[in-house]
């Protein structure tokens, strides 16, 4: 039995983690992690170890041959006790079997049919029972029995160490989807050198069976590992738990290879960039940093790769996921929505479109679909997604201040149920709302853009009206200027005014009648800034909205700043969906 003790990794951050698998009390069984001993009185009969009446039969020589190759002959041999279901000559393929190495003979054969206890077949029984290898196998009959409906010859072989019954074929392993992660049958060596890429195997000395003394070195009879992969964690996926059911859509080399050239334009980074930092929330105490990245290469490398597996594992025991149970090769997925385990939701057309043209094949705790030479994700459903910032969000408010006469802002998170005569949403019902602090004065919020990648996106800030909770506010539109801080290709800060794409002119204008989402144009960011911060520091670009009313202008416009949330949506997305307007997905409002 192996325990899988990983680290979870959530927006960066490591957190070290203990995973053990959940333990299951049968009748006559109990956990395969404890060690138990054979009650020392046996009747005359059953003198003979498990061993020493394997090796006695004739029928079993050929199992006899690879328990002994693999070691457990030993176990056998000793005090433990076992049952073992010992396949006959000739019922599996001796000549390909007794040329697999140790380790994978042990686990894939050996121990397939060998499980602790002693399971008798007596009476009436349907019981799971789960091998030394984990996978869990049903032992059932009711006068004539079978272990995975394969039958038993010869039944109740007592032995001092346990029970031996003979059976006529041998038991076929069934892979997780964790140990299929290989290429064996299909050309998955891409995704599986990525994957293992992760692995980590310790000796657990405390639950390994100690062994004599060799030159002054423990050995062990018994050796039980813990396996460690950050990926199980990471990605939340606990594909190597045999008590799990999950689903894994697995990319060939070539659909490897294709979405990993895709994904690599949006991580362009810079050896050392400039970063605006405020060290206060008055806007003229800003200082800029030089960050310094140690290997931009191996930054790109690994967000390409995680953010490529990120989405291609679902749990079938939650919510329209466990329609995946029953989903067929060539069938098409119906179902509103899937939920990957990193939390990304597809909605039904590109849930359905990423089985397209792929092959079922069933393991022991779910099943992979294999990809021809295409992983049909959209690149905003994972890869590129859109951003969505609320401006109520502290962590991201880089600095306020009223320009003119300079005193500070005064800034609310206001909560609203909305007045049901203002169309339009204000997203959580949250707001930010900064206030003039004098006649002549005009706030000004500067927001750190998160998650940015090095691509063009079409810029979005969501405007609230005067009204939204106070029906008899005079309403006037906001008259704002916007500017946006970035590191370009020398890493050099640069700062931009926005020009109106609407009308080619400084300012920005919002409908005061309702909630409304303001084009603030398009731009191309050179560089990539997610990934770059660490546990303590995060780096950002930052756009700037301030309000710019002359006192010339009072009378026609709202000083004050009312921003519900600030929009990063990709360009190939946004003109998607202008030719798809009934198009579903996830931007927080469902």
């Amino acid at each position: 039995m192996n325990t899988m003790i990983s680290r979870k990794w959530i927006n960066g951050l490591f957190i070290i983690h203990c995973s053990l698998f959940i333990s299951v009390t049968l009748a006559s069984c109990a956990d395969w992690d404890d060690h138990y001993e054979t009650n020392a009185s046996v009747s005359d009969t059953q003198n003979a170890t498990l061993w020493e009446n394997i090796e006695r039969n004739s029928e079993l020589s050929q199992f006899a041959a690879l328990v002994k190759k693999s070691g457990f002959d030993q176990m056998l041999n000793a005090s433990q006790t076992f049952t073992v279901w010992a396949p006959v000559n000739g019922s599996f393929d001796y000549d390909a079997m007794a040329a697999w190495d140790k380790d994978r003979l042990l686990r894939e054969f050996v121990e397939n049919h060998v499980a602790r206890n002693n399971y008798i077949a007596s009476g009436s029984i349907a019981e799971p029972i789960f091998m030394l290898n984990e996978k869990l196998m049903y032992f059932s009959g009711n006068g004539s029995y079978s272990i995975q409906d394969i039958g038993l010859n010869k039944a109740n072989i007592g032995s001092s160490n346990g029970v031996l019954h003979v059976v006529g074929q041998y038991i076929p392993f069934m892979q997780n989807i964790y140990e299929s992660i290989n290429n064996e049958q299909f050309a998955l060596d891409s995704l599986s050198d990525y994957f293992h890429s992760y692995d980590v195997k310790e000796l657990n000395e405390a639950k390994s069976v100690k062994g004599p003394t060799v030159n002054g070195e423990i050995t062990y009879l018994d050796s039980i590992f813990d396996e460690n992969n950050d990926l199980f964690l990471r990605l939340a996926s606990y594909i190597n738990r045999e008590d799990s059911n999950y689903t894994m859509i697995m990319p060939t080399n070539e659909a490897w290879h294709r979405a990993r050239n895709t994904i690599r334009q949006y991580f362009h980074y810079v050896p050392s960039f400039e970063f605006m930092e405020n060290t206060s929330t008055n806007a003229d105490e800003k200082k800029l940093t030089t960050v310094n990245l140690r290997d931009t290469e191996y930054l790109t490398d690994s967000l390409t790769n995680l953010l490529l597996v990120s989405d291609l594992f679902y749990n079938n025991n939650l919510y329209d996921n466990k329609k995946l149970s029953s989903l067929q090769t060539g069938e098409r997925l119906q179902c509103d929505s899937l939920y990957g385990t990193t939390r990304t939701k597809i909605f039904s057309e590109d849930a359905a479109a990423l089985f397209e043209n792929t092959r079922r094949v069933d393991k022991s705790n779910g099943a992979v679909f294999v990809t021809d030479d295409s992983l049909r994700m959209r690149t905003w459903t994972s890869w590129n997604p859109e951003l969505r910032q609320e401006a109520e969000s502290s962590s991201l408010l880089a600095w306020s201040a009223n320009v003119a006469p300079g005193s500070p802002t005064s800034i609310y998170v206001s909560e609203t149920s909305q007045n049901p005569d203002v169309p339009g949403k204000v997203s959580g019902y949250r707001y930010l709302e900064a206030l003039a602090s004098a006649s002549n004065a005009n706030p000004e919020l500067d927001f750190y853009l998160d998650g940015v990648r090095s691509t063009t996106y079409n810029l979005y800030a969501v405007v609230v009206p005067a009204n939204i909770i106070n029906a008899n506010k005079e309403l006037k539109p906001q008259r704002m200027i916007v500017y946006l801080g970035y590191a370009n290709e020398e890493g050099k800060n640069k700062e931009v005014r926005l020009k109106n794409p609407v009308d080619g002119g400084n300012y920005f204008y919002n409908d005061s009648s309702k909630v409304d989402t303001v084009f603030l144009g398009e731009f191309t960011f050179p560089v990539a800034y997610i990934g770059t911060g660490d546990s303590s520091q995060n780096y950002y670009p930052y756009l700037r909205i301030r309000s710019s009313v002359t006192n010339a202008l009072d009378s026609r416009y709202d000083r004050n700043l009312r921003m519900d949330c600030l929009i990063l949506r990709p360009k190939e997305f946004d003109e998607f969906l202008k030719e798809h307007p009934d198009y579903k997905y996830d931007d927080g409002n469902y």
